[in-house]
């Protein structure tokens, strides 16, 4: 479907961007963070399912992330690299930056992007603070 409706108008729907999905994983690793403090503090294992979890949500969210901004940049997608941004992270993302970004901005791309993975670090602490400040 292209989004067109019935009648032949277009429908008012949500567009999920590659910035969405960055401000669900920004979220994502905040609730992470309350949730293990929480469990730290009550001496609660960490359930396996929720070590599961997390890495299947973060790879789609990666993945998401990946699919978007290389459909907005018109960037061929192999099948090897989408396996890679899935299975190898930390060196594939690096590599799609310095790949599908123009000459003047690779560094850059590569930059925020470091920049980001310390937000989300600055994230899961601020999650953690409601727990351990009131405990």
């Amino acid at each position: 479907m292209d989004g067109t409706e019935a009648n032949g108008t277009r429908a008012r729907g949500y567009e999920l961007t590659t910035r969405h999905v960055l401000l669900v994983f920004l979220g994502v690793m905040a609730l992470l963070g309350f949730a293990l403090a929480y469990m730290e503090v009550r001496r609660i294992a960490e359930p396996q399912a929720l070590q599961v979890g997390s890495t299947l949500l973060f790879s789609l969210l990666t993945f998401t992330w990946f699919w978007l901004d290389s459909e907005a940049r018109a960037y061929k997608r192999s099948p090897l690299l989408s396996v890679a941004i899935i299975a190898l992270t930390v060196l594939a993302v690096p590599y799609y930056l310095l790949r599908s970004r123009p000459n003047g901005q690779r560094l850059k791309a590569v930059g925020k992007c470091l920049g980001f993975a310390l937000l989300l670090w600055v994230a899961f602490f601020l999650g953690t603070l409601p727990v351990y400040l009131l405990h």
